[in-house]
C-alpha cells in the first residue's frame, strides 16, 4: 500500500491551495489519475541515469507541482483519503517506489526555491 510519508504530511499546509480547491481536486477522480499517470512518465525519467540530480525543466515543476496538490487534497487528519490516494495511484500505473521518488523530488525542488530566496 502507498502511503504518505509522515514527514511528508507534517510539511504539508494549505498555504498552497485552499481547502475547496483541494476538496474539489480530491473529487474529480479523473483529473486525479490522468495527473498521476503524467507522474508516472515523469517518475520513470528521472529514475534514469541523472535520477535526482536532474534539473528541472519548467513543465517538470509544474507537474511535481500537480502531484503536491494531489497529494494535499488526499490528507487528512484521521487518514481517511490515504486508502484513495493510493488506489488512484495504483490505477495511474505509479508504485510506492515512484512515490517516494516524487516526494523526494518535491523536497528537492522546495529546498532549491529556499536557497534561492
Amino acid at each position: 500500500m502507498l502511503e504518505i510519508d509522515s514527514r511528508q504530511e507534517e510539511s504539508m499546509t494549505t498555504d498552497d491551495a485552499d481547502y475547496g480547491e483541494l476538496a474539489a481536486l480530491r473529487e474529480d477522480e479523473s483529473r486525479c489519475i490522468r495527473v498521476l499517470a503524467a507522474c508516472r512518465r515523469f517518475a520513470v525519467n528521472v529514475g534514469g541515469a541523472a535520477g535526482n540530480y536532474a534539473t528541472f525543466a519548467q513543465n517538470e515543476e509544474v507537474l511535481l507541482q500537480s502531484f503536491h496538490d494531489i497529494e494535499l487534497a488526499h490528507v487528512s487528519s484521521d487518514g481517511r483519503y490515504d486508502q484513495l490516494f493510493a488506489q488512484r495511484c495504483q490505477r495511474a500505473g505509479l508504485t510506492s517506489a515512484d512515490v517516494h521518488m516524487l516526494q523526494e523530488r518535491w523536497r528537492t525542488l522546495n529546498s532549491e526555491d529556499d536557497l534561492d530566496e
